[in-house]
């Protein structure tokens, strides 16, 4: 066969030839587990996957001695860790950020006794690369390696509004079916708005009394890579020496300290 037609029927001759059964089989485990914070039990995994328990068991055993999942003490619930995390931070655009961010984030954290986090978008969602904790007895963070909406979240408003058209169309059609997606007006509207501002200021979308101060970091070439986020909280004691607005002010002069470092040099408007 000839033409396209003969070319489509190669290339799938050519995807079966090289199919990895093992493979995938491990790769859907992983990414079950990567849905389930409890834990899933053999027979459960089994389930979930339209498998058997005898067709897992050497596939369960080889990534657990591998670190990339673990049962804990007293359970039969097999988890997911953090090597996955782990390598994705030896990739080293990642691993630039992270090093530059993380002690401009931890002086942000002890000058406003407020906890900060860096969200990166990835595959429809943010994702939390570093996560700083304020140095005081109240704290209200997020877990680090979280995943974040994009439409829901401050950080995910930053990583939309400062995207080009092109890669915002692309990142609104890999959401999540579990999350929002936004009408084409409403979506227009929030970039509008946030581009416009150069920040993002809003009520949390899950927490009650809990104001999200954002501003977007850029790398070199001017491109949005992460948002900078801090999940800001009143003390009702008024022990809290730090309002909101001298909070957004340092939390601006931190994207910034980032973003430079990063290369980005662009002046503002």
């Amino acid at each position: 066969m000839s033409g396209a037609g003969g070319k489509k029927v190669q290339g799938a001759t050519r995807k079966r030839q090289y199919a990895a059964p093992a493979l995938e089989k491990g790769l859907d485990v992983i990414e079950l587990l990567s849905r389930e914070e409890e834990g899933l039990t053999v027979s459960e995994i089994a389930r979930a996957l339209g498998r058997s328990v005898s067709e897992l068991f050497r596939m369960l055993v080889v990534l657990e001695q591998r670190g990339y999942i673990h049962m804990p003490a007293g359970t039969d619930r097999y988890r997911l860790t953090l090597k996955l995390f782990e390598l994705a931070h030896r990739f080293r655009p990642v691993q630039r950020l992270t090093a530059v961010a993380t002690p401009a984030m931890r002086a942000l954290a002890s000058r406003i006794e407020q906890s900060c986090h860096l969200v990166i978008y990835y595959q429809g969602k943010g994702h939390v690369v570093v996560q700083q904790d304020a140095p005081c007895e109240r704290i209200l963070s997020v877990r680090l390696g979280a995943d974040v909406p994009l439409l829901d979240s401050c950080s995910g408003h930053l990583l939309l509004a400062f995207a080009d058209a092109e890669a915002r169309e692309a990142m609104v059609a890999k959401i999540p079916r579990e999350h929002r997606k936004p009408g084409r007006r409403d979506l227009a509207t929030m970039v509008a708005r946030v581009r416009e501002r150069g920040c993002e200021v809003i009520p949390s979308a899950q927490i009650q009394g809990v104001t999200d101060i954002g501003y977007p970091v850029f790398d070199h070439t001017g491109e949005c890579i992460a948002a900078l986020v801090v999940p800001f909280f009143f003390f009702i004691d008024g022990s809290h020496p730090v309002d909101l607005a001298t909070a957004q002010q340092t939390v601006a002069e931190t994207s910034l300290r980032i973003s430079s470092a990063l290369g980005w040099n662009a002046l503002p408007e």
